[in-house]
């Protein structure tokens, strides 16, 4: 017993006809016998009794008649469900993001990303970034977006597209510096700031970037990232050198600009984002529109800020 039998028993009890079921599944009459008759010997069980005029179904037809519309009725589903995965309509994703945009800026991007895909179920992990490295590496997950690691060792695991872009100064809109539309490092001479912990590489390279121009500031608030820190600036308490992704988070959750500015710093200060995709395992068409579509949003967001991203495939 197949599928393409099953279809032919079923247009046939459904037209009542061997002749009009063969008109409506562009075969030939005979092919439409033949296959109920196949059918028949497949089963051990005559589903018609037959005349010189008439077929009349038995009543295990009827029985027939109500499984073949079910599993006829999957497999049409599996069909579409199929045709909507190679287009990327539909399929599980599982997904692992730093914690600074886990929170708002991510999530209205798969809000937007899953509004036309309906039958899309996406699962979203909130990971540091050494711990998503890991986990898309070890094709655990489909996606992951964090700070970029110059440690290469997993590239043979995985597919690393590197963000770059400029830095900001955030401070508290009633500070004199607020005034400046560009704000050179050394007027940062003796400023109380909010900084990330020592051990993290863009706190590293502000330290570098600062020693470089004989800058001494007072560091006296840190943070694991970098978004708590705003609100040690909102209390005018110090100012911080955040990244670019920071300052589009606290505009979507409120941060006012009566409270808090943020600036263009004279010299460069780069933050480094890294978009991670498992590599030994082919990327589902949904897994490859989401890494694009997020790739494209998260430049042109950069772009509109001003803060001048570069873009590198590392492997």
């Amino acid at each position: 017993m197949n599928l393409s039998q099953l279809t032919v028993f079923r247009e046939v009890m459904k037209t009542g006809s061997m002749s009009e079921a063969a008109h409506n599944l562009g075969r030939s009459q005979p092919a439409i016998s033949l296959s109920i008759k196949s059918l028949e010997e497949a089963l051990g069980v005559a589903l018609f009794e037959r005349d010189t005029r008439n077929m009349k179904p038995v009543p295990e037809a009827f029985y027939l008649l109500a499984e073949a519309d079910s599993v006829l009725g999957q497999m049409a589903q599996l069909q579409r469900t199929m045709k909507r995965m190679q287009v990327g309509d539909e399929g599980d994703m599982q997904l692992a993001v730093m914690p600074g945009v886990a929170t708002v800026l991510f999530p209205e991007f798969l809000a937007h990303f899953a509004k036309s895909r309906p039958d899309v179920t996406l699962s979203l992990h909130t990971r540091s970034s050494t711990q998503l490295r890991e986990l898309v590496s070890s094709q655990g997950a489909d996606f992951g977006f964090g700070d970029y690691d110059e440690d290469h060792s997993r590239t043979l695991q995985t597919s690393i597209t590197k963000v770059s872009a400029n830095s900001f100064l955030a401070l508290p809109a009633a500070h004199p510096l607020a005034s400046l539309d560009v704000i050179p490092l050394d007027a940062l001479e003796g400023l109380t700031l909010g900084a990330m912990q020592p051990d993290h590489r863009f706190e590293g390279r502000v330290q570098t970037a600062l020693a470089g121009n004989g800058v001494k500031t007072n560091v006296q608030y840190r943070s694991q990232t970098v978004l708590p820190l705003l609100k040690f600036v909102s209390a005018e308490l110090c100012c911080a050198i955040v990244d670019p992704l920071t300052v589009l988070s606290a505009k979507l959750i409120g941060f006012e600009q009566s409270e808090v500015v943020f600036r263009n710093l004279a010299q460069d200060i780069r933050y480094d984002y890294a978009i991670l995709v498992p590599k030994l395992r082919p990327l589902s068409a949904l897994s490859r529109h989401l890494a694009a579509e997020w790739e494209a949003k998260l430049l042109r967001e950069l772009i509109d800020l001003g803060s001048q991203p570069t873009r590198d495939v590392i492997n």
